[in-house]
């Protein structure tokens, strides 16, 4: 098979703006996996939007959760992905560290998340393909 050589694309700063933080989410073990995704999806959600410090430093903010047949066949990897989105490292610092966030956000990801086993990781897209 041949190898096909990597092109490396020249970002601007304006194409590579944004960083993108992925939170690999674990449930917690004594949840169900429905109330897991009910409460994520609704009142941390909430929480979430109408933080102040959301306005301030959140560009965009995804959950994506696993889907319910891939639970058949017994654990998951992760239970679902968050993607926030931020202008800049300095901003999820900021965002992590404000104290909007600290007493109405953070406490909450303790009542669904298992904050031992979820990861969180920043990252900037490189997109290869977009078909949609």
């Amino acid at each position: 098979m041949a190898t096909l050589p990597v092109r490396r694309l020249s970002l601007t700063e304006e194409d590579n703006a944004l960083i993108k933080l992925i939170v690999a989410v674990r449930k917690r073990a004594d949840m169900s996996v429905e109330d897991f995704h009910t409460h994520w999806r609704t009142r941390h959600a909430e929480l979430v939007r109408n933080c102040p410090a959301t306005e301030k430093y959140v560009r965009k903010y995804v959950q994506c959760h696993t889907l319910p047949d891939q639970y058949a066949d017994g654990d998951v990897a992760f239970d679902g992905t968050a993607e926030l989105w931020f202008d800049s490292v300095a901003d999820r610092d900021a965002f992590f560290s404000d104290p909007d966030y600290l007493s109405d956000v953070n406490p909450d990801e303790e009542r669904f998340a298992d904050m031992t086993q979820t990861v969180f990781f920043v990252t900037s897209e490189e997109p290869v393909l977009d078909n949609t």
